[in-house]
């Protein structure tokens, strides 16, 4: 609806997660660098977590972006699953029919083809978004599938990705052999002012803006001060603002257009939670 009048050719600022708007923070290149390095090192668990809306989600489609075909990628975002469902889950990702009836024999099916990759030089990557919602018998079975092995190497990395909970359930004393088990951990944290203001002008500037200062100073601190720098709250903020700024035929974005915005999203809120509206795309 906007795009026409700011010049753009689509809209910069959706929720859902897409590299071609991959902005790199100095937080977000180095927990990409923390990811990459964790997987080339063929550590066993690799552990990231972040606040909602800090972009954990795009981090995982960057890093398994860059992996090259020598590198199988499993991958699942549905964490509320049985043991069995977790298992042919992993199976249906590595391209196995899974039909083992029990337990031992999905892990028989998963084994042998972790191994055969293994003989040929290749690596298999598990990656599991959303982890804080692994009750702890599941992350358990996550950990006896990292006793998988072949040539006296594990055949199976895991990566696992959540919210700061995930950080608190690892702690329990429970988990102990799976905590130990964990080779890279990195939190990432929410964009600094500056860095909120480098991202929604990359994002402007991806979607084709000519000006990426649309959205003046005033207004990046304005929209750093409700979002406190976590990228989704950013692009919810910006993208009702552009479109507030075309309802009122305004060519550049400031302050008042920003607090006016935030002002209707507070509103509108309780409303949406009432009726049960409004739910968010993920994007990390």
């Amino acid at each position: 609806m906007y795009t026409a009048f700011y010049k753009l050719n689509e809209r910069p600022f959706e929720l859902t997660p897409d590299l071609r708007f991959l902005y790199l923070s100095p937080k977000h290149r180095e927990a990409l660098a923390h990811l990459t390095y964790g997987v080339a090192e063929r550590k066993v668990f690799v552990q990231l977590t972040g606040e909602v809306g800090t972009g954990k989600t795009l981090m995982l489609d960057a890093l398994v972006h860059g992996l090259d075909a020598t590198t199988k990628v499993a991958r699942i975002t549905n964490t509320t699953i049985s043991r069995m469902d977790l298992l042919r889950a992993l199976a249906w990702e590595l391209g196995l029919p899974g039909t083992g009836r029990t337990k031992m024999e999905m892990l028989r099916e998963v084994s042998d083809c972790l191994s055969q990759w293994a003989a040929d030089g290749r690596n298999a990557v598990f990656v599991i978004d959303e982890a804080q919602n692994l009750e702890a018998p599941l992350l358990e079975e996550i950990r006896l599938l990292s006793n998988l092995r072949s040539l006296a190497r594990s055949t199976l990395q895991i990566v696992l990705a959540g919210q700061p909970e995930l950080r608190t359930k690892l702690e329990g004393a429970d988990l102990r052999q799976l905590r130990q088990r964990i080779g890279i951990r990195y939190h990432l944290e929410p964009l600094s002012l500056d860095e909120t203001g480098e991202y929604v002008r990359h994002r402007l500037r991806v979607a084709g803006a000519k000006d990426d200062r649309i959205f003046d100073a005033s207004a990046i601190e304005a929209a750093y001060e409700y979002s406190q720098g976590i990228p989704r709250m950013v692009n919810i903020i910006c993208d009702n603002s552009l479109l507030s700024g075309y309802a009122d035929g305004k060519a550049w974005i400031g302050r008042r257009t920003v607090r006016e915005t935030v002002e209707s999203l507070e509103t509108r809120e309780p409303a949406q939670a009432a009726t049960g509206g409004g739910q968010e795309t993920a994007q990390g």
